[in-house]
């Protein structure tokens, strides 16, 4: 979290955040503060996730466009973690601190368990068509979905401030800049519509749902935006190289993710029909992951706190400059 905002986040502003959903004070534990405040509490009895987002990070109007949709996608059969009211009935309950606010929301908890990162038989061949499948239900429903007002309408994937790269990335990073930018001008080319572009998640990695049985259900909807359908897709296959095979060889990656894809594409196409020409464009939206990823670290972390990641930014900068994706996947048949 950015010290601007650890220094307005209090106890009282959890407290206050809690006592208006009715959660117990006395059961908050933290569970994550990267980009918002969350905590897992009780509601007469039952667990729920209290989450704080400061209003530099987004407004109540973006909060209640992503809560809408996640309630969207619950009421259309899609396993996500729903949003609950207040008790006076809000979705979202902003808190002041100074000219500032935080956003507090209300989560069910999922059920089930994080995919188990020291056990190389996960996640299951079962678990990635799950995992698929889910994907293909959510990108079926966002289909049918509009905001209640327009100014809840999420922001398109470009309009968020990590596509300036020069932003954040140090001067000597400029090339890196005009090969983020090569990425964006072939991002124009791309074609929309509604069966290829819509309201996605953005970041649905194995840190982001919960595995119970043969269900799988999904969380932490914060940057959803609109995006090509295929982003979603990519997402899944980077984060499971990333952080499930990252100590495989490059020819054993590129095998898994091919492998992984194929199940993945068997679960999704039982639920939405994707053109073949977006798995083919899956290679670019690696490539934008890293470079994405790149300036989140720049943007979250002072040079300190860099150094205590530097063989991973080394990594995504070595990958950022030859300009290869974190894998090969060859030409898409399936």
């Amino acid at each position: 979290m950015e010290r601007e905002v650890e220094l307005q986040f209090s106890d009282g502003v959890l407290s206050d955040a809690a006592r208006r959903f009715g959660v117990a004070a006395d059961s908050l534990r933290r569970l994550g503060d990267f980009e918002n405040y969350v905590y897992e509490g009780t509601v007469d009895g039952v667990s729920r996730i209290l989450r704080l987002t400061h209003s530099s990070h987004r407004s109540t109007d973006m909060v209640l466009g992503e809560l809408e949709w996640i309630n969207c996608l619950a009421e259309n059969g899609v396993s996500v973690a729903k949003a609950f009211r207040s008790t006076a009935g809000n979705l979202a309950e902003e808190i002041r601190v100074g000219e500032d606010y935080f956003v507090a929301s209300l989560f069910q908890k999922a059920k089930g368990r994080l995919l188990d990162r020291t056990n190389p038989a996960e996640p299951t061949r079962e678990m990635i068509i799950e995992w698929g499948r889910t994907i293909g239900k959510m990108h079926r429903a966002t289909k049918l979905f509009e905001p209640s007002e327009e100014r809840f309408r999420r922001p398109h994937w470009f309009e968020d401030d990590l596509m300036c790269w020069e932003k954040y990335l140090p001067k000597e990073d400029g090339h890196i800049v005009d090969i983020g930018y090569a990425l964006l001008d072939h991002a124009k080319s791309l074609p929309k519509s509604k069966d290829s572009y819509g309201l996605i998640h953005t970041d649905v990695h194995p840190g982001n749902f919960f595995v119970d049985g043969s269900r799988i259900t999904v969380f932490d909807f914060d940057d959803c935006s609109y995006q090509w359908f295929a982003s979603d897709i990519a997402i899944a296959v980077y984060y499971t190289i990333w952080l499930l095979r990252g100590s495989y060889q490059q020819e054993e990656k590129d095998a898994y993710a091919k492998w992984f894809l194929e199940n993945f594409m068997a679960g999704y196409n039982e639920e939405n029909t994707l053109d073949g020409f977006w798995l083919n464009e899956i290679p670019f939206f690696l490539k934008l992951r890293d470079i994405t990823l790149y300036t989140v670290f720049h943007k979250k972390f002072d040079q300190d706190g860099l150094q205590k990641f530097a063989k991973l930014l080394e990594g995504l900068r070595t990958r950022i400059e030859r300009e290869v994706p974190i894998v090969v996947l060859g030409s898409y048949r399936g």
